[in-house]
């Protein structure tokens, strides 16, 4: 079926919005040669720090699934974050056979100056945001993660 996207559905003005918002996410607000250019990690990393940054343990698959990396490339990502003593590897305190991964001090370090980084180049350039401006922001954005769930 051939859809006309010039027109204005609702689905026409999802997809444009999704096309407008994809460069304003990956070259403004996550532009990861600013974000991660201290930490000696690239973005791939950092979403993993992220994922681990509550404490919580999470296997292998768990990380993959939770950060849309493919699980081919999530083992050197995870390999690079133990040499930098990021992350560590451990057996699993419910099954031995399972590998989890759980951050170490200086990973909740390093996600600390990524977070400040991202909050430095969204929130301090040149435009002020209000407080209820920000807490539009953050529902939308919260409304999007319940339309597009992780799991």
């Amino acid at each position: 079926m051939y859809m006309n996207f010039k027109g204005n559905t609702v689905e026409d003005q999802i997809i444009n919005s999704i096309f407008h918002l994809y460069p304003i996410l990956r070259n403004r607000i996550l532009k990861s040669r600013d974000i991660t250019q201290d930490a000696d990690i690239q973005l791939p990393h950092a979403q993993i720090l992220l994922e681990l940054s509550d404490g919580e343990s999470m296997s292998v698959t768990q990380l993959s699934k939770h950060t849309g990396i493919a699980m081919p490339n999530i083992t050197p990502i995870i390999d690079k974050l133990c040499a930098l003593q990021y992350v560590n590897r451990h057996h699993s305190t419910n099954d031995r056979r399972m590998v989890e991964i759980s951050i170490l001090p200086d990973g909740k370090k390093c996600i600390q100056r990524i977070k400040a980084g991202i909050c430095e180049q969204v929130f301090h350039q040149d435009t002020y945001y209000s407080e209820a401006q920000l807490s539009r922001l953050n529902e939308a954005l919260t409304i999007i993660l319940k339309y597009f769930p992780v799991d």
